[in-house]
């Protein structure tokens, strides 16, 4: 449990692991720490340049999401009130094995996203507008399993301050692929209020937790923290989606991109 003294104050970082703790455990602290990082994420709207969709993945009928992705996505599209030909499409999606047939018949490019201890079946379908003259809007689709097994925490790093009030954390999963070890950070975020620097403090604590693991790179996805990500030295993979996130902040506008980024820790030893 180590004590970090950040501008002044103290904190603590708590270590959770399925070789230490019990797997419901890390599943409430990895929850608690969710749960904060959607209160900080609600400070950002979606940017006026962005339609958000997220289908019902229930919807098992000819219209869902799952029976007819392509389908699906151009009813979407047509629903705007924007010229159509002016209107890109970014698709991210867990489902790739599933509705990846069905983009490419129509059209769309197929980006990959190799993420070793994230969801398998990842990937991002683009179609960009067919009048890039009018391009003003991007609709984005997000169909991701979130009850993935894989992806059920097996670490949890918890910061609190000295009275054990909870104060941020990251929490994701760790698997082995090929002899080497990956990690995904499914969360990281900070309370409101943490001093400066409480975010460059915690990547240093992650970095040294997964090094110690033998991880040997880290992968994890953002729409709103990628500047601070890549900040820390990690490095952006996917830029899917350019300015998909605004606030404003001292009257100016912060506006965040979605990307999918990594960082190598250690290599492979001989």
């Amino acid at each position: 449990m180590p004590d970090l003294d950040i501008a002044g104050r103290k904190f603590k970082v708590h270590t959770l692991t399925l070789a230490d703790t019990a797997a419901a455990t890390i599943r409430d602290e990895a929850a608690a720490i969710f749960a904060l990082f959607l209160k900080r994420e609600a400070e950002f709207g979606v940017h006026p340049s962005v339609v958000i969709d997220y289908p019902d993945l229930s919807d098992r009928s000819l219209s869902g999401f799952l029976a007819d992705a392509a389908a699906y996505v151009a009813k979407r599209a047509a629903s705007m009130p924007d010229d159509p030909a002016g209107v890109a499409i970014v698709v991210l999606t867990t489902y790739a094995d599933v509705v990846g047939s069905g983009f490419a018949a129509a059209g769309y490019k197929t980006v990959r996203i190799d993420m070793p201890a994230g969801p398998d079946h990842t990937a991002a379908f683009l179609l960009p507008a067919r009048d890039p003259g009018l391009a003003a809007r991007t609709l984005y689709i997000e169909a991701v399993n979130e009850e993935d097994e894989k992806i059920k925490p097996s670490f949890v790093l918890k910061l609190t301050d000295e009275r054990g009030h909870l104060c941020g954390g990251a929490c994701g999963s760790i698997h082995e692929r090929e002899g080497q070890r990956y990690a995904y950070l499914a969360t990281m975020t900070l309370a409101p209020g943490v001093p400066e620097g409480s975010g460059s403090a915690l990547v240093a604590q992650l970095v040294q937790f997964l090094r110690s693991q033998g991880v040997a790179m880290v992968h994890l996805g953002t729409q709103t923290a990628g500047r601070f990500y890549e900040k820390m030295g990690f490095k952006v993979e996917h830029r899917l989606v350019r300015n998909l996130r605004a606030r404003q902040q001292d009257g100016q506008e912060i506006t965040g991109d979605l990307v999918m980024l990594s960082m190598k820790l250690q290599t492979r030893q001989p």
